[in-house]
């Protein structure tokens, strides 16, 4: 009898011995072949092998980790038997994303098990898992002959992957009860500093069940050691980031980058990296950035950054902990995003806490800790300047005016803004009495048609007069109207936080009895009052550089406010709110501005007043627009005037100033 070829060759009534032997051998050949399960690998060589970027990724292809050097590390934690818990802190852009993606694709392939996603919510759920795993998981043959996609019947969906031998469950943190629908081995925490603090707040779910970290990976003691817990996400603020705190609970590995030239080697910091400053304008110069070694002081050129990476390695805080293996990564050794880069976002920064805050957070991994957000109103007040009052400084290019209006009266300030942000305060202000009034409107209306000298005798008219409507809103929107000025606008605070830009979209009051917008009707405004409150706390909190300094060239820093020998009630009221810690009715911990005195009504009108720079677009003006300005405002006329003697506020109507050309500050 020959060799059997197939299974048709077989006779099953033939029971002879070489007929039993060749079954046998038939089919340990089917077992050992087609049966056999693949090669144990770790999840980098898994990874090099298998893995394929979809075409919706920046660099489709086969997947190199040498591409980006500080994964590595992660990536064998994640495969290694003898580590249970590991933990990412990164910046944005580098490693998060498609450690998370390589992790689910490892075990579905190499050790199938029930495996769950953990995203901020159900909406973040469902993106990650149409847009990113999708996609991925389709990308590898191996996977795709795994999983029936897109077969419903057979138990797959966007929030449910069965495979044989377990399935992907891709779950919100707001919803316990996708939380606890079962154990799972394989735990996928991601982007966990935006969960709720209590989880159960939306989603669908039953509320107040703790921690959805804690409520999920509680989950997985069913499998013992063999549980995995990967965790990943940007940090946020210092004693409030989760992955912060499980960072610091873990082997707390940092990347370490050699000099190229003395082969000094650490973390490097954003203290690093040196921005030149321009010598006559003193301007930053962010386009001529670079690393310099704190060692040998070398300059690094982006070669050597690159070689740095490739050359680096992560080194241990607590090299104790074995089982919690904790990673942070910062921009500066990402081999995509080049020092000018970092530099620019930085430099564009400085001055707006926000920003600053979210620079430190996702490109440094740094959390970012809160302070000063209710400064002393004795140094701000010790602070002021003998300048006087209604008259517009050297410096001051651009005029607004913020209104509070309260039962018995308005409270207003007037403020200059000049290059790179600085103010000063030119004139405040309370007006008794009632809106309603005939006569008190005129006496609004006539302040609204104040105009000021400006240290050369110029007059300057507030380009923007922003007046609050949150209280007795109809005889507020019926003077705006009457006073027909679009210079004049009614606003309104965001008092919830859920604007994050210091000034939002602007909605029609105005409308007919279809509810459409009546054509030139009035516009309400809307204020980014949190935003603003931090800002100008982060700003009341520079110092002033000194005498010496300012002689030599020195300059105040960007964003810094000036102030005359005001009362001390006035500055009493613009210090008078501080942020606390509070949970939403969604569950989440967020700050909330809570007022320490009784009136803060000065605080409002510089909001809102701040908020008129922003309108006439002053965060985006360059350095023509400042210089066009100052041709208007501090040109070669002067008119005489005695700023020592004479009161500089005029009583008439001013229209908008005139434009010259085209330019960014005057479209509002």
């Amino acid at each position: 009898m020959g060799a059997i070829k197939s299974i048709n060759d077989i006779n099953i009534l033939d029971t002879c011995d070489i007929a039993k032997q060749s079954i046998e051998e038939y089919m340990t050949k089917i077992f050992s072949s087609e049966f056999k399960p693949p090669p144990k690998m770790n999840l980098v060589e898994w990874a090099d092998t298998f893995r394929k970027l979809p075409d919706n990724s920046a660099e489709p292809g086969q997947w190199k980790t040498d591409r980006v050097p500080p994964s590595r590390e992660p990536m064998l934690a994640i495969s290694d038997p003898d580590v249970q818990e590991i933990t990412v802190m990164s910046c944005i852009q580098l490693l998060k994303t498609e450690l998370m993606i390589n992790t689910a694709l490892y075990f579905i392939h190499q050790e199938p098990s029930p495996i769950m996603y953990v995203a901020p919510k159900k909406e973040i759920a469902e993106a990650w898992s149409k847009e990113r795993f999708t996609k991925s998981a389709n990308a590898v043959e191996e996977i795709k002959d795994l999983m029936s996609h897109n077969r419903r019947d057979q138990g797959n969906t966007i929030l449910q992957k069965q495979f044989p031998g377990g399935q992907l469950s891709i779950v919100s943190a707001r919803n316990p009860d996708d939380l606890a629908m079962r154990a799972c081995r394989i735990m996928l925490f991601d982007e966990c500093d935006k969960y709720p603090a209590n989880v159960g707040s939306g989603d669908g779910g039953s509320g107040g069940e703790g921690d959805p970290n804690a409520e999920g990976w509680g989950r997985a003691t069913t499998f013992g050691r063999r549980a995995k817990k990967i965790v990943a996400c940007s940090p946020t603020t210092q004693g409030r980031s989760r992955i912060e705190k499980e960072y610091l609970s873990g082997s707390q590995h940092t990347y370490h980058q050699p000099c190229p030239k003395c082969n000094h080697t650490k973390e490097l910091t954003w203290d690093d990296v040196v921005i030149p400053v321009d010598e006559e304008t003193g301007e930053y110069l962010p386009d001529d950035a670079y690393i310099a070694c704190s060692e040998c002081g070398h300059k690094w050129s982006e070669g050597d950054r690159i070689q740095s990476i490739d050359n680096g390695f992560y080194k241990a805080k607590r090299p104790h902990v074995k089982r919690h293996l904790s990673f942070k990564v910062t921009s500066l050794a990402s081999p995509f995003t080049p020092v000018v880069t970092l530099a620019n976002e930085f430099v564009d920064a400085i001055g707006d806490n926000n920003l600053l805050k979210a620079f430190y957070n996702t490109r440094m991994a740094r959390t970012w800790k809160e302070q000063g957000e209710q400064p002393e109103w004795e140094d701000v007040y010790n602070r002021r300047e003998n300048y006087k009052i209604g008259v517009v400084p050297e410096g001051g290019l651009m005029l607004t005016m913020g209104m509070d209006v309260q039962k018995a009266g308005v409270y207003y300030e007037v403020v200059a803004y000049g290059r790179r942000r600085i103010s000063w305060s030119v004139d405040k202000g309370y007006l008794a009495g009632d809106i309603e009034e005939e006569s008190f409107r005129d006496q609004v209306k006539e302040l609204w048609s104040t105009t000021y000298k400006n240290h050369k005798g110029i007059d300057m008219n507030c380009e923007i007069i922003n007046v609050d409507s949150g209280y007795k809103t109809n005889a507020v929107y019926s003077l705006v109207r009457e006073y027909g000025d679009p210079r004049v606008r009614a606003v309104k605070g965001d008092k919830e936080g859920r604007l994050t830009s210091s000034v939002g979209t602007p909605t029609p009051v105005d409308v007919d009895y279809m509810g459409k917008r009546i054509s030139r009707g009035l516009m309400l405004w809307h204020v980014g009052s949190g935003v603003l409150k931090d800002q100008f706390y982060s700003w009341l909190s520079l110092k002033a550089p000194t005498e010496e300094k300012l002689k030599a060239g020195g300059r105040f820093p960007s964003g810094y406010c000036h102030f005359p020998e005001y009362d001390e009630e006035f500055f009493k009221q613009i210090t008078a709110e501080q942020k606390v810690i509070t949970t939403n009715k969604k569950g989440f911990e967020v700050f909330a501005w809570e007022k320490t005195r009784k009136d803060n009504h000065f605080l409002d009108c510089r909001n809102y007043a701040r908020a008129g720079a922003t309108m006439l677009q002053i965060d985006r003006m360059r350095d023509e627009d400042w210089d066009l300005r100052e041709s208007m405002y501090e040109g070669s006329v002067t008119v005489d005037s005695d700023n020592s003697t004479n009161d500089t506020r005029q009583n008439t109507k001013a229209a908008p100033v005139r434009k010259r050309r085209r330019s960014s500050w005057l479209n509002n």
